[in-house]
């Protein structure tokens, strides 16, 4: 049975009828019609249009909000050996949230101690092993904005003086940092800026709430171990929401020299050639509230849990790859893991153990240069069979030019510093 439409009593549409039913009269004038509309609405009708309107305005806050907290960037600076310059002995970088929250990583031996001007506040030091070129077994002696500044490895590094302390220990005194760590080294850690402050002991820290929570600024330096798999939470007092880092894991070695060792252990230790392991090393998956997630590799070789958890549980967006080699990933190894198993937006090589650019130019002879080929340019790395397993993938690199800082939305797309 075919039906029609027909007009309503107010005007509107209305819906089908059957063809041979009478049709419904309209037998409101125009006068009524318009009368009806203009009637003042019932309260029942204000209350809903009140709610709707409500509805509506909670909505558009809720949309600002996101769209704001969207638009802030985590902001990263290098803080190496020569300024504009990616150098052999570089690892260190601050990374900042939109909040404030401040994090060093792995400072290194291109620190001037614990108050290096180029630091400014450190809420945070993440620290993946105990090894002297991560926690810093020397502070650097020379002028990073000198043109002659060193830029070397090894024996063409920088000259440097001995921290007993570890640099970290200086800087975490100094800044009344956070030193998240394995457990064993961050115990160890405790001890050192103790030592430092010359105190008993160093507290640990907080950890409230399902996110471990601790809040910074503090008033005094504290440490707080983490395990593979586990995380904290680190907010700033004047922000609702914090910045979360879990350990991962990375394949390396970590022993600790007997320099930081008192006798009769260093003694004992060092005259049997051996060195006291303390834990396992790791890397991290740093949270940032702008939804930036950064994969810190540590020192590390290719492993499984590059795909299953970097990527597959934290799905990482950002990679910062250590690609030294001989005792790391190298430049073909990283490129496969940047390619087939991290698979982020961006990358930023680190702990290359080169003079890696000259001027802020990359050496296009040099180990970075093969990996930026590799990963940015698209090019197979192996030229063999292996090649059938990576995707036809470009990934933006970018330089740790030391005191050049980069920003990053939460997408990992760099919008400011990048070159």
């Amino acid at each position: 049975m075919t039906g029609r439409t027909a007009l309503s009593s107010n005007g509107r549409i209305g819906g089908p009828y059957p063809t041979k039913a009478p049709l419904l009269s309209v037998s409101s004038s125009p006068i009524q019609k318009r009368d009806d509309r203009m009637r003042p609405p019932t309260n029942k009708e204000k209350s809903m249009m009140k709610r709707k309107w409500q509805s509506v305005t909670f909505l558009i806050l809720i949309l600002s909000s996101v769209s704001v907290a969207q638009a802030q960037n985590v902001k990263i600076t290098p803080v190496g050996a020569r300024t504009g310059d990616f150098c052999g002995t570089d690892r260190a970088m601050v990374f900042e949230d939109p909040t404030g929250v401040r994090i060093l990583y792995d400072p290194g031996r291109t620190m001037t101690g614990g108050n290096d001007p180029r630091l400014r506040d450190i809420h945070v030091i993440l620290i993946s092993h105990a090894h002297v070129d991560h926690l810093g077994d020397t502070r650097m002696m020379q002028d990073p904005n000198s043109p002659n500044a060193s830029c070397g490895f090894g024996v063409a590094g920088p000259a440097g003086i001995s921290s007993p302390n570890t640099v970290t220990a200086e800087i975490a005194a100094a800044k009344n940092s956070a030193v998240i760590a394995g457990g064993p080294l961050a115990t160890f850690l405790g001890v050192k800026i103790a030592a430092q402050l010359g105190s008993l002991n160093t507290a640990a820290c907080p950890g409230a709430g399902l996110g471990n929570e601790m809040t910074v600024p503090r008033i005094a330096p504290c440490t707080a171990g983490v395990g593979l798999g586990a995380k904290r939470t680190v907010r700033h007092v004047s922000a609702n929401q914090g910045v979360q880092i879990a350990a991962v894991s990375a394949d390396h070695p970590n022993d600790l020299s007997t320099t930081f060792l008192t006798d009769p252990e260093r003694t004992n230790l060092a005259s049997n050639g051996i060195s006291a392991y303390i834990g396992l090393a790791n890397g991290f998956v740093v949270t940032f509230t702008n939804g930036l997630k950064v994969y810190l590799s540590g020192d590390t070789g290719l492993t499984s849990e590059m795909s299953t958890v970097v990527n597959g549980f934290y799905g990482a967006n950002l990679a910062v790859l250590n690609v030294g080699d001989i005792f790391t990933t190298g430049a073909e190894e990283g490129a496969f893991a940047v390619l087939n198993m991290i698979r982020p937006a961006a990358v930023i090589p680190s702990h290359v153990n080169e003079a890696a650019t000259t001027g802020g130019v990359l050496n296009p002879t040099s180990r970075t240069a093969l990996f930026v080929d590799l990963v940015s340019a698209g090019i197979v790395p192996f030229g063999d069979l292996r090649d059938r397993f990576l995707p036809p993938r470009k990934i933006p690199v970018y330089l740790p030019l030391s005191g050049i800082t980069m920003e990053f939305d939460g997408d990992a797309q760099c919008v400011s510093g990048c070159g």
